[in-house]
């Protein structure tokens, strides 16, 4: 993802060839240094602890974060209707970019909306949504869930007397009603980009 740019850019801002970085990490030519900024080799655990020691970055920022631009790359992970009627499906469909300050301690995803439920939200077909994952949320929040083990929809949840409403941001879709076994939170919607 960012390891090869970040490399390259810590190691020249910090005004170090590619036989000073090889030689500190205990190589003795140049060559699997430069392997590493073209992206044909990647270093060991163990050396990705003693590069992000060497620069006094993070492992995960190292690895995750656009340090030059201070952004993250955080995974689009399949789509989530905005609606119902769909299936999970996880796989990674690409990577979109968020400010660091965005990014703190736990886990983020993005999932690509399909259908126009949230439309009154401004959350419509083709968008990401940013998530953080968790399995809690405040009466009213946005949030992702899982229904039936096999549906994903976003909506706003609220709570009653036990029950649990997901509603729509658009007339057209009417709310439903859950026991709380019966849905599983994914995450909280942080907020939503439309894709170019």
């Amino acid at each position: 993802m960012e390891f090869k740019d970040n490399l390259r850019f810590l190691r020249r801002s910090n005004k170090m060839s590619q036989d000073e970085l090889a030689e500190k990490l205990g190589y003795k030519s140049f060559t699997t240094v430069q392997k590493w900024e073209d992206g044909t080799a990647f270093p060991r655990v163990s050396t990705l602890n003693k590069i992000a020691s060497l620069f006094n970055v993070d492992v995960d920022h190292l690895l995750n974060l656009n340090i030059r631009n201070n952004q993250v790359a955080v995974p689009i992970l399949g789509e989530v209707k905005a609606g119902y009627d769909m299936y999970a499906n996880e796989d990674i469909y690409g990577y979109e970019y968020c400010n660091n300050e965005e990014y703190g301690p736990g886990e983020y995803f993005y999932l690509k909306v399909k259908g126009d439920s949230m439309i009154d939200l401004r959350i419509g077909e083709g968008d990401i949504v940013y998530v953080r994952k968790q399995n809690y949320l405040n009466d009213k929040d946005l949030g992702v869930f899982l229904l039936d083990n096999n549906e994903v929809t976003i909506k706003k949840i609220h709570y009653d007397k036990g029950q649990i409403t997901l509603q729509a941001a658009n007339p057209s879709y009417p709310d439903r009603e859950f026991r709380p076994e019966d849905i599983k939170i994914l995450g909280k919607v942080l907020h939503n980009k439309v894709l170019f």
